[in-house]
């Protein structure tokens, strides 16, 4: 026969609080010097309310349950994700690349590659000649220097090369590592 565990610490409350003759007081008077509080007594005992007319009581029952509102239930996964401010403006982006792979053998992130056309979370983006759209959430903007840019800030007229290659090969010459080798850097 088994016995339940819900219905053992009433069982038990009763035997401590049980008047035993031989001893003129309970168990729980001889271990605690006072007698303990039933679940009973805890209760207030309030005159019963008497309703007479049942359309009465179903109007009141109908008033209870209609005051009832849920509780707003918590969303402990609700996932916030980040994006980079930079992204509205930026010309290229880079692709994060969700394959499970093993660790530092590939990068997480492909590209640059050139944005065709975005709107507020969704961009479309050119990928080896395909149009590929793609959510914000897997995206990071690419700074890239502009080829005519870099072009344009060296003035080529002024540089002296053949002053530049004396001290390279000055500089090449004199700088050994630790282990007594040579390092020659191409410039």
């Amino acid at each position: 026969m088994k016995i339940g565990s819900k219905p053992l610490p009433l069982v038990l409350l009763g035997i401590r609080s049980a008047f035993k003759e031989e001893i003129s007081s309970t168990a729980s008077e001889m271990v605690y010097g006072e007698t303990l509080r039933l679940p009973g007594e805890m209760l207030k005992i309030s005159t019963p309310v008497r309703i007479t007319d049942p359309a009465s009581l179903l109007h009141r029952h109908r008033a209870i349950f209609h005051r009832l509102q849920p509780v707003p239930a918590s969303k402990h996964c609700k996932l916030h994700v980040f994006v980079f401010q930079d992204l509205r403006d930026c010309d290229y982006v880079f692709l994060r690349d969700d394959k499970i792979s093993k660790a530092l053998v590939n990068t997480p992130y492909t590209g640059p590659w050139k944005v065709l056309k975005h709107t507020e979370k969704i961009f479309k983006f050119s990928i080896r000649g395909k149009a590929v759209t793609v959510s914000i959430d897997r995206l990071k903007p690419a700074y890239v220097l502009d080829d005519d840019v870099y072009a344009t800030s060296v003035d080529d007229s002024n540089l002296d090369t053949t002053s530049a290659v004396s001290c390279a090969s000055q500089l090449s010459s004199s700088i050994n590592n630790r282990t007594n080798r040579h390092v020659h850097f191409d410039i």
